[in-house]
């Protein structure tokens, strides 16, 4: 029974070990290489749902940063001018911090301002709605959570 035991912990160990590896080769390999200058990364304007827009007519600008080796994060830069309230789906989880601005949220049957130097986390799979008096400006990282996190979430009540 012990010699059992120890087989199965020392193969438990060993598979534990070859993953931590494959997973640290695989970074190195996909890794970005560390910066020898600046680089200019200028926001471009895209476009979302029409059906999104519920007042106004936003102008929207992000550029992407940085994504993962594994694909899982990016981060980036975004930004607004308004006046213009607008709905937003959130695919994945995205934390974002404003650095300029101010926006009025409506998420999860509550309110609160963004100013400046505030973060916010939205989580996959939910829905808000956002109103940018003039003029907004964030940092965000996305992030996928993965189905099991995701199916977690579903079987957890709701506050």
């Amino acid at each position: 029974m012990k010699k059992n035991l120890s087989v199965a912990l020392g193969g438990a160990l060993s598979a534990l070990a070859l993953v931590a590896a494959w997973d640290g080769v695989t970074y190195l390999r996909h890794a970005n290489p560390p910066s020898v200058a600046s680089i200019h990364r200028p926001l471009t304007s895209f476009n979302v749902n029409p059906e999104w827009v519920l007042e106004g007519t936003p102008n929207f600008r992000a550029t992407e940063i940085s994504k993962s080796p594994d694909g899982r994060t990016t981060t980036g830069l975004w930004a607004c001018d308004g006046p213009s309230t607008f709905g937003w789906q959130f695919g994945v989880d995205e934390t974002v911090h404003l650095l300029e601005g101010l926006v009025e949220v409506k998420y999860q049957g509550r309110e609160f301002t963004l100013k400046p130097g505030d973060t916010a986390t939205f989580i996959a799979g939910t829905r808000s709605v956002w109103h940018v008096p003039q003029h907004a400006r964030k940092a965000f990282s996305l992030h996928e959570p993965g189905r099991l996190v995701r199916a977690f979430r579903r079987l957890q009540k709701p506050d």
